[in-house]
């Protein structure tokens, strides 16, 4: 579809010859420069066209060109241009040219014109198509490099005329404009399986990270059927049909702190060596409910202003605490990069342990339930399940959350360093997943394998992946 566009683009993109003053003036690009909606670095971006493109001016005002993009107005800035003036010609050219649009959303395209063919893909509304001919009542296309049809009704063709001096200057537009989506909404995974998170907008790109089901993204753009989200500091991509769009949440108030509004766009990274307290008020006399680690990052809902300015509000899990403004940034910090450890040979774990793990792999497969310990709620939440295992296992241990099994040494013992060498039947913690702290919990299989209830199910995942290995905390064993 990307190609579609860009050869649909070439057609389109050309500059009106209206003349500027005496004679036309075609402006060369001298670097890759955005076109916009209006005079100004705060219009709106209608697509970007490479360094050396050719176009045709309009007029000039103060610092900027009028164009034409697709027979509309657009502007440039003239700090990026080559400006020369053409003689006038005796001759002109008039040059018709047809773009065809879809004029709905989910427009079907099929391998045969007819509506009983095989569906071969999907068209969003305002997409272009690259149309070779019309068959009856189909338009002929391709299609992912291959011929295809959609039926007429669904597509709108609009013909342009351009009167030109000599041979339309041919523009191609550096990738596809990234369009704004409703700030007003906020937008989460709906997948039972996790959603995608690859390196372009496309599903053949590579993957960086599966991300769980419910979690909120950071959308800064659509394309075509994919969103632009930013994660982890860099620009993914994800299939809008796999998330939810719903109103934005509004913190709740607190009683007399006024909270204004930040940019959700941003990552903030905590940046204290020391860990930073997370409280339930914004004073340092209030309770510390957790502490997040040094080059974490945290979801900041507002800031505080008047007298009680100085704190982000953040959110962590669905409650809302405040943070001392001073130790967050929007940049990135210095922190110890993660050690993977060594492979080592399989050293058996105690009874209890080996117990535990053969219950545990007996219920591989069942579904993740929040809050659940027990399989007759038709599943578990990780805590959960290591309840339940070193239980039915017989080593009485109550019921906690991952905070409370990781900080209470009454609980599963000490403490061990994420640099020890895992072994089977090793307790692994983990922080910063789903929110700033200990928040998830396995038990080792072997020094890399390890169980553990994840969305969407029980399953088996390995600490040498990425993803595991930056959130590893350390672990405990019986």
């Amino acid at each position: 579809m990307k190609k579609t566009l860009l050869a649909l683009t070439t057609l389109a993109l050309v500059s009106s010859a209206t003349a500027v003053e005496a004679a036309s003036t075609k402006l060369t690009l001298t670097e890759n420069v955005n076109i916009r909606t209006a005079a100004t670095t705060s219009a709106p971006i209608i697509t970007t066209l490479k360094k050396g493109t050719t176009v045709t001016a309009v007029k000039k005002s103060g610092s900027w060109y009028e164009i034409r993009y697709q027979s509309k107005k657009a502007f440039i800035t003239s700090s990026y241009v080559k400006a020369a003036t053409a003689t006038k010609t005796t001759t002109a050219k008039t040059t018709t040219t047809t773009t065809y649009i879809t004029n709905t959303a989910g427009v079907n395209v099929r391998e045969k014109a007819s509506t009983a063919s095989k569906k071969v893909g999907q068209l969003t509304k305002n997409a272009a198509v690259s149309v070779k001919k019309k068959t009856g009542s189909w338009y002929q296309i391709v299609y992912k490099k291959k011929t295809a049809y959609v039926h007429a009704s669904l597509i709108t063709a609009k013909k342009s005329t351009v009167k030109t001096t000599s041979k339309p200057p041919v523009t191609t537009p550096v990738a596809t404009a990234v369009k704004a989506v409703d700030t007003t909404k906020q937008y989460t995974v709906n997948a039972s399986g996790g959603l995608n998170a690859r390196l372009a907008a496309s599903a053949s790109a590579q993957i960086y990270k599966t991300i769980p089901n419910k979690t909120l993204l950071t959308v800064t753009g659509t394309i075509d059927a994919w969103y632009q989200i930013k994660l982890d500091g860099k620009v993914l991509y994800v299939a809008a049909s796999y998330v939810a769009a719903s109103a934005k949440e509004t913190p709740p108030a607190t009683n007399g702190v006024s909270i204004n509004p930040v940019d959700q766009a941003k990552t903030y990274t905590v940046n204290a060596p020391s860990g930073l307290n997370v409280r339930t008020a914004p004073t340092t006399s209030s309770q510390v409910f957790t502490q997040v680690a040094h080059g974490s990052s945290v979801q900041v809902m507002g800031e505080t202003t008047g007298s009680a300015a100085g704190w982000y509000q953040i959110k962590i899990g669905t409650g809302y605490y405040y943070v001392a403004k001073s130790y967050i940034t929007t940049g990135t910090v210095a922190t110890t990069p993660p050690v993977t450890p060594p492979p080592v040979s399989t050293i058996p774990a105690s009874g209890v342990m080996e117990r535990a793990i053969s219950i545990g792999q007996q219920y591989l497969g069942t579904p993740y339930v929040w809050g659940s310990s027990s399989p007759i709620n038709g599943g578990f939440d990780c805590s959960g399940f290591i309840n339940y295992t070193l239980n039915t296992a017989g080593y009485k241990v109550g019921r906690t959350n991952v905070n409370g099994y990781w900080n209470n040494d009454l609980y599963l013992g000490q403490k061990l360093s994420k640099l020890r060498q895992p072994v089977r039947g090793d307790i692994i913690f983990f922080e910063n997943t789903y929110a700033a702290g200990p928040t998830h919990i396995g038990i080792m299989l072997n020094n890399d394998q390890f169980i553990h209830a994840n969305t969407p199910s029980l399953g088996i995942s390995r600490l040498s992946e990425k993803y595991w290995t930056q959130k590893l905390l350390g672990f405990k064993a019986l």
